[in-house]
């Protein structure tokens, strides 16, 4: 006689995950009943609610690190975090951690999450389905023949006429919508689309769509129309207006309230003859993709208050594209960036641009690729050395300034040029050391103590000409030259370079946040990041004592040995007296 294998005695994902299911409702006092399996390796149960019975499947198969799909009938009415076709949406995923040696407990999980949020949704439904019209948009996204369509327009409440153009060469044809007089978005120039009639119409309430096995007809159409006042009337009318004899295809998206704040926005198309709709004519779900500055902002986590500002940077080398690039990326919606140079050849792996760049001024090459980037973005290239610039500029339209050139006796004399101005706003000068060293980022304002030149002294107070941050010696030469003259160039770490922008991006924008808040503080400040050294030890290069102090000393702690008493570039009034 055969003793059975190991793996018949193991019970089967769905029995174990079944078992789990038993325990876990016992605890929670609900009675669950096995269904028959859907598919293979699923389990169905049927949970018993305060609302209703409800039929549960999950597959017990799933291999990723996630809660598995689980799904129930598709209800008779649509309810909140259920899709059309029965699929429940219990988890985002985010910050989710599983542990995937526990398979049966995860089912349980997963099917008492659902059952929980099964029975909220029902009641959601009889008290106004406000829930549901939170989620509505992910519901219109599974509606049967949904296709996927681009707003370029603010939803923002105002009824209005709009411009909608349709790509039917691709696999599903896609719409796009902007406003009237707006300029096209490159999708629909370089497809040289045809535009067609669009409305937009807010409205205090809708129908519920369909659910399953039912579509989207002219009902809904009609149900919209019904709603609308006498302004949303004429916007109707004009909608339906005159055209040729043929059958028209019309496009009508609509945005209610969420409870939750902000609106939801779907959208439809429908064909229309005579001035009405043409009810035998299939009316077709457009799901809404907001490629609006505002709403991409919000989603993305740029700030929303940085989008009226103006920032100048001066310098867009290694760590000004840096800077440059990541104050887009927080939401400021303007930059000046002001630079000379051509992007060339040795810039490639220390920059952001793009090689296809190469002998285009830097300054224009960053406003052809960021404001491509970032929706909303304005920056204005200013090919000149800043020298020059600063001589007919205003600053004070600006309201935080950033210096990344890396020439101490150019930024010393902005700083003194700066000071003292009737203005107030920060100005931040940063610079990054030779090879692995570090980088650093002094914070000053143009009015009260603390300049750059107070980090030009020695520990007497005296002014010197090496910076009393420095971590590597002076009259240590670090160029290297590849190929003649011509070939000199600094050996920047990229990745140095980077961590340098980081470091000044967030000084300016910490102190243009305290501005904003009303933060009456306008002390100087100065931050660092200190590099292992091993590259530079590697090429002969000595340090200074504080490169090694600065490992475990607190910025606080080097502010106030840079900036403990002003120097005589910027000592107030009466201390000079």
């Amino acid at each position: 006689m055969t003793e059975p294998s190991i793996e018949a005695a193991t019970p089967s994902k769905v029995e174990d995950a079944f078992e789990a299911v038993k325990a876990v409702c016992g605890l929670h006092g609900i009675k669950v009943v096995r269904l028959g399996e859907s598919a293979p390796n699923c389990l169905g149960v049927e949970l018993t609610g305060a609302t209703r019975n409800w039929p549960v499947y999950v597959d017990c198969d799933e291999e990723q690190l996630r809660l598995p799909k689980v799904w129930t009938l598709p209800p008779k009415e649509p309810l909140a975090h259920v899709s059309y076709t029965g699929v429940v949406c219990i988890d985002d995923g985010q910050g989710l951690s599983l542990d995937p040696g526990r398979r049966a407990d995860i089912v349980a999980h997963t099917i008492l999450k659902a059952y929980h949020l099964l029975e909220r949704s029902a009641v959601d439904a009889t008290t106004g389905h406000v829930e549901f019209f939170n989620e509505l948009e992910g519901y219109w996204l599974h509606l049967p023949g949904s296709l996927r369509s681009r707003a370029y327009f603010e939803v923002d409440g105002t009824s209005r006429m709009v411009k909608g153009f349709v790509n039917s060469k691709l696999g599903q044809p896609k719409w796009y919508f902007v406003e009237r007089d707006a300029e096209l978005p490159w999708e629909v120039r370089s497809n040289k689309l045809a535009g067609q009639r669009a409305l937009y119409l807010h409205v205090d309430s809708l129908a519920l769509p369909p659910a399953q096995p039912d579509m989207l007809t002219t009902e809904f159409v009609e149900d919209v129309h019904q709603r609308l006042s006498p302004g949303q009337l004429k916007l109707w009318g004009e909608l339906f207006g005159p055209s040729k004899n043929a059958p028209k295809r019309l496009a009508l998206l609509v945005s209610v309230p969420r409870q939750a704040g902000g609106r939801s926005l779907v959208g439809i198309t429908f064909d229309a003859h005579r001035g009405i709709v043409d009810e035998k004519s299939p009316v077709t779900p457009l799901t809404m993709r907001r490629h609006t500055p505002s709403y991409m902002r919000e989603r993305g986590g740029a700030s929303q208050d940085f989008l009226g500002k103006h920032v100048l940077v001066l310098g867009a080398g290694a760590i000004g594209c840096v800077v440059v690039d990541t104050l887009a990326a927080s939401g400021v919606g303007n930059i000046t960036v002001v630079d000379h140079d051509e992007y060339s050849e040795d810039n490639v792996f220390r920059h952001i641009l793009e090689p296809l760049f190469i002998d285009v001024s830097k300054t224009a090459a960053l406003k052809l690729a960021l404001e491509r980037r970032y929706p909303g973005l304005n920056i204005t290239s200013v090919c000149a050395t800043a020298q020059n610039w600063l001589k007919t500029a205003d600053i004070s339209k600006y309201d935080g300034i950033v210096l990344a050139f890396g020439a101490p006796s150019i930024e010393r004399s902005f700083s003194r040029v700066l000071k003292d101005k009737r203005f107030d706003l920060p100005i931040v000068f940063t610079w990054l050391e030779a090879l692995d060293l570090g980088g650093h980022s002094v914070l000053m304002w143009t009015q009260g103590e603390g300049c750059l030149d107070c980090v030009y002294r020695d520990d007497e107070g005296l002014p010197s000409l090496a910076a009393r941050t420095s971590f590597l010696e002076s009259n240590q030469s670090v160029t290297r030259n590849l190929t003649g003259c011509a070939g000199a160039f600094v050996p920047f770490g990229p990745i140095q370079a980077r961590r340098t922008g980081l470091l000044a991006t967030e000084h300016i924008l910490s102190a243009m946040t305290a501005v904003a808040a009303g933060d009456q503080d306008r002390d100087p400040s100065y931050r660092f990041w200190v590099g292992e050294g091993r590259v530079a030890v590697e090429h002969g290069l000595r340090t200074t004592p504080w490169f090694q102090a600065a490992r475990t000393t607190l910025h606080e702690d080097a502010t106030r040995q840079v900036f403990g008493r002003a120097c005589r570039h910027c000592r107030a009034p009466e201390v000079s007296a």
